[in-house]
């Protein structure tokens, strides 16, 4: 099947753009990039997506750990 002949970073390219132009979704991105530790500040939303995620999935793995110690100390 093809497409519409756009690539995949010429779409991305748009919709960051697209992003950029929109005030609401400035603020939001603003406000990502102060929540996530590890963000480097000149990257671009797929960069900051990427860091988003990683950061999200250490905190998944930080609340799995504290669970496990709960339980642990619970049986004791």
């Amino acid at each position: 099947m093809r497409g519409d002949g756009k690539s995949k970073a010429a779409v991305a390219a748009i919709s960051e753009r697209e992003i950029l132009e929109d005030a609401r979704l400035v603020k939001q991105v603003r406000e990502l990039r102060r929540l996530v530790p590890a963000c480097r500040e000149p990257c671009g939303l797929g960069e900051l997506f990427q860091d988003a995620a990683t950061y999200i999935e250490g905190l998944q793995v930080q609340v799995k750990v504290m669970r496990m110690l709960l339980d642990k100390l619970s049986d004791e």
